[in-house]
């Protein structure tokens, strides 16, 4: 019952960090026009962690639809819980013009000593315009952790 209630509320942080991040006044890239696309990796001991991903995005027009890297649809927004994959990645169509991802990864062992490391990788264009590379260690006890990252900021 702790663990459902820890990855609720993990959801519900990670629903969080897409709203704030999208209200972000970070100018740095503002109004950068084209394909905007983020890629997380993970590493270690993945079998002992959830990592849990919100991909969100913007164009000229509004919401923008979101794609895989092999131009199939994935909705306007996208959810992924419990990513199993090792390398998972969203984009934007042409007319992108912000992109954001935010996370959580909660431990599902107790053992302590068990890492997970996440690389997320925010391109525009193909050109790399932020990254955050972060290790996350169990300590002996659940561990709740939230990150975002978008093609104008990274938290």
């Amino acid at each position: 019952m702790k663990k459902r209630i820890l990855s609720l509320l993990g959801v519900i942080a990670l629903f969080l960090g897409v709203i704030l991040v999208s209200c972000g006044n970070d100018d740095d890239n503002k109004n950068t026009t084209g394909v905007h696309k983020i890629v997380v990796e993970q590493s270690g001991n993945t079998d002992d962690f959830d990592l849990n991903i919100a991909f969100g995005a913007a164009n000229t027009g509004g919401v923008a639809k979101l794609y895989n890297e092999n131009g199939e649809y994935l909705g306007d927004s996208y959810l992924v819980n419990k990513v199993t994959e090792n390398k998972i990645s969203c984009q934007t169509g042409k007319e992108g013009s912000m992109m954001t991802c935010a996370g959580s990864v909660i431990s599902t062992s107790e053992q302590a000593g068990k890492k997970l490391k996440i690389s997320v990788i925010a391109y525009i264009d193909n050109k790399e315009v932020n990254r955050l590379e972060k290790e996350y260690i169990t300590k002996g006890s659940t561990l709740v952790e939230n990150f975002s990252v978008s093609t104008t900021s990274v938290e």
